[in-house]
């Protein structure tokens, strides 16, 4: 069966790019579209523990080089996406406040890392539809994101990092493996 879904376009036109223009610029409104999408994402038992950080502000991306290696995303996107998990996870309380003392369960890290996933991939596929290019990080220093951006160390951990804007160089398709390697049936 072959489908020609606007869908299965946008998920084969998706590329990781690493140096952006520099000059796009994403208006918060637009933004909050494309986050308001990606959180309609799958999270486990619904619990809804992930947050979202859009860093704009050039300045405090360049101090967040040291915290990473991947300075050409984080100096030339028109911003950075930092996702979250909030231990305390307590419901229609805006995101990035001080800890209220009351941990949660929110599962382990490990589950909370699935769920923050499947969130950014879906604003990844969310932000192409928007014209956007999108690269997904996960070798960053936590614990120096945690310090830089002043977030409560207790109630928050940064598990994954999407950088947003407009390709300078276009991404390249991945080598992917055979589906024969990926794939059994029983």
């Amino acid at each position: 069966m072959t489908t020609n879904s606007p869908l299965e376009a946008i998920m084969n036109a998706r590329h990781s790019v690493r140096q952006y223009d520099g000059q796009t610029k994403i208006g918060r409104e637009e933004m909050a579209a494309m986050l308001q999408t990606a959180f309609l994402a799958p999270t486990a038992l619904n619990q809804q523990p992930i947050r979202a950080l859009v860093i704009e502000d050039a300045a405090l991306r360049q101090r967040l080089c040291a915290a990473t290696g991947n300075t050409s995303q984080l100096t030339t996107a028109s911003a950075v996406v930092l996702f979250v998990l909030d231990c305390e996870n307590q419901y229609q309380v805006p995101a990035f406040q001080a800890s209220q003392g009351q941990q949660f369960d929110t599962g382990d890290e490990t589950i909370g890392a699935l769920d923050a996933g499947l969130i950014a991939m879906q604003f990844m596929l969310v932000a192409k539809d928007h014209g956007f290019d999108t690269n997904p990080m996960t070798g960053f220093d936590a614990a120096g994101f945690t310090s830089i951006l002043e977030l409560d160390a207790q109630r928050y951990r940064p598990l994954l990092l999407v950088s947003i804007g407009k390709a300078a160089v276009a991404g390249k398709p991945a080598d992917h493996q055979p589906l024969a390697t990926l794939v059994d049936y029983r």
